[in-house]
């Protein structure tokens, strides 16, 4: 299944090429790409649990419920992508913004509120 602004292959697990994405996650990533109003070139979608456990995922990764994207982004861009998802009702943001420039993004997530996933919640990444 195609979405506007993305295709199933961009957002499928790089390890199995499923694609499982939470079509409430896609309806506000929808929103957040409309807001943002810029490509958004998405380097993480859905992760199957061996594939999350291959790259050294967190246990509980909220990519492997089809509810986060990890998205290329620096700089200014990457503020503008964080206030879209605010706007839009994302819950969890994680930040790489340091080293190469080419390896840095913004994850976005939709988690509920939950023992494993406290939300809202902002983190870095090292």
């Amino acid at each position: 299944m195609d979405w506007v602004y993305f295709t199933e292959q961009e957002l499928a697990c790089k390890g199995t090429d499923e694609c499982d994405m939470h079509s409430e996650f896609m309806e506000k990533l929808i929103a957040v790409r409309e807001d943002y109003n810029e490509p958004m070139i998405i380097t993480s979608g859905y992760r199957h649990l061996a594939y999350n456990d291959t790259i050294g995922g967190a246990k509980n990764s909220p990519h492997l419920y089809g509810r986060a994207v990890d998205v290329k982004v620096v700089g200014g861009d990457a503020l503008e992508l964080i206030g879209a998802a605010l706007r839009h009702g994302m819950t969890g943001i994680g930040v790489k913004q340091r080293g190469d420039h080419d390896r840095r993004f913004i994850h976005i997530d939709d988690m509920p509120q939950s023992d494993t996933h406290p939300r809202p919640w902002i983190w870095s990444y090292k």
